[in-house]
Parts: structure tokens; C-alpha cells; sequence
């Protein structure tokens, strides 16, 4: 095999490996041992688990940045929805359910609120955007 069909089978498995996440379903990670540890921000948390902590990044939305904000309104925005996740998190019975990893390492997972997808909701409330991978928006540009 020469290195362009190496290089195509790769792709064509990472691509294989991307459509299966999509359709597998989703496993608490309740059953797991896992609870909630901290919010780090809108769309990322740790969660410790009986094999110890991970770091768990929300599925379906995109939140403005707090630590590499390219702006003052990003984040003055990403400080908010950071508060607002906090005390969605305090006000009931948090579950996760995950399905695979990103490419950093982290957990995707669906995080829920007494039964309420959080993503749902912070997008709802004009604190985040709905966001199924690729490209991030210019959060700068958007609040502009």
C-alpha cells in the first residue's frame, strides 16, 4: 500500500469512527460513579469518576471563552454563562450521559438538570449557541 492509500484509510476510518459516535447511543455516567466536580466554563467541566477525574465537554453548544477571550464582551459573556451553568448545576439532580472523546482527550457528554438539558437551556437563554463541531464562531464579532 503507498502512503496516499495509507493516508486515505486513515481518513476513511476517522470518518467511519465519527458517523458511529453519532449513532451510538448515549451511557450515563452516573452508573459509571461519575459526579460532578466543577465548571470550568459554559460548555466544560470535571467530573470525578470512580477511575478519577475527567474533564467533560458539553455537546451542542459553543460558549464564549473566559480564559482566551479575544474581547471584553466575550468575556464579560463567557463570566456570565459560567454563573449561570454554577447555578444550574446547584438547583437540582445533575446527570451526564457520554458516548466517546473528543480529540482532546475529554469526554462529550450531555449534561442534564433535573431531567433538562443544560445546552438547551443556556442556548435558550442567549448565553450560548447551538454548535455541532467545526468551525467556533467570532464571539467578538457576534456581540459587537
Amino acid at each position: 500500500m503507498d502512503a496516499t492509500s495509507f493516508a486515505y484509510a486513515l481518513l476513511l476510518l476517522a470518518g467511519l469512527n465519527g458517523v458511529t459516535n453519532l449513532l451510538v447511543q448515549y451511557e450515563s455516567l452516573m452508573a459509571e460513579g461519575c459526579t460532578l466536580n466543577y465548571v470550568y466554563d459554559g460548555d466544560t467541566v470535571a467530573l470525578d469518576c470512580t477511575d478519577g477525574r475527567k474533564t467533560a465537554r458539553l455537546v451542542g453548544l459553543d460558549t464564549p471563552e473566559i480564559k482566551d477571550s479575544g474581547c471584553e464582551a466575550e468575556k464579560a459573556l463567557g463570566d456570565e454563562v459560567t454563573l449561570r451553568l454554577r447555578e444550574l448545576a446547584a438547583s437540582g439532580e445533575v446527570t451526564f450521559d457520554a458516548n466517546c472523546y473528543d480529540k482532546y482527550g475529554r469526554v462529550l457528554a450531555v449534561m442534564k438538570v433535573d431531567g433538562a438539558d443544560v445546552s438547551r437551556t443556556l442556548i435558550n437563554e442567549g448565553l450560548a449557541v447551538a454548535y455541532a463541531g467545526g468551525k467556533r464562531i467570532n464571539w467578538c464579532r457576534k456581540l459587537g
